[in-house]
């Protein structure tokens, strides 16, 4: 497994190391975020670690119609959405107004059980694709793994 994990997509490439994410968005100033800084991680679709590697999860009960494959299973195409603890401290500390301005505009605020906005509380979502890493996909959602919780984000 290399030290840094990349994925590079247009127009923004994230890595991924020991410390963190570090999102590089194309002309812009990178935006380093620690594993500390975030709250979990979901996934879509979910995956499921096995002994011989991550595989998209399966339910009991589907809803789908038969013969359905996910994107993920089509393209290799995972949403991976963040969950940050607190987007004042990475905002105050991101570099540039245009790097700010473009960070400002990926955090949405998240929402509490009574759909009152948490003005600390923010999900980033990013796409990814097993064929834009520099590593297999094994190797990325154990760093998560080892560093963040997975757990579901409930969309309205």
């Amino acid at each position: 497994m290399p030290e840094t994990l990349t994925h590079r997509s247009l127009p923004l490439d994230v890595d991924f190391d020991e410390e963190g994410v570090v999102l590089r968005p194309w002309f812009l100033q990178p935006i380093p975020i620690a594993w500390k800084e975030l709250e979990f991680i979901c996934l879509t679709p979910t995956m499921e670690r096995y002994p011989d590697g991550w595989r998209e999860k399966t339910y009991a009960v589907s809803y789908l119609p038969k013969g359905f494959r996910s994107t993920f299973a089509t393209a290799g195409h995972l949403w991976v959405e963040l969950v940050v603890r607190d987007r004042r401290p990475l905002l105050a500390r991101t570099e540039g107004r245009w790097t700010r301005a473009w960070l400002t505009t990926r955090l949405h605020p998240m929402l509490d059980a009574s759909d009152q906005r948490k003005p600390d509380q923010s999900l980033l979502g990013l796409d990814f694709y097993k064929h834009r890493l520099n590593a297999p996909l094994d190797d990325l959602l154990d760093l998560m793994a080892r560093h963040c919780r997975f757990d579901l984000v409930v969309h309205l």
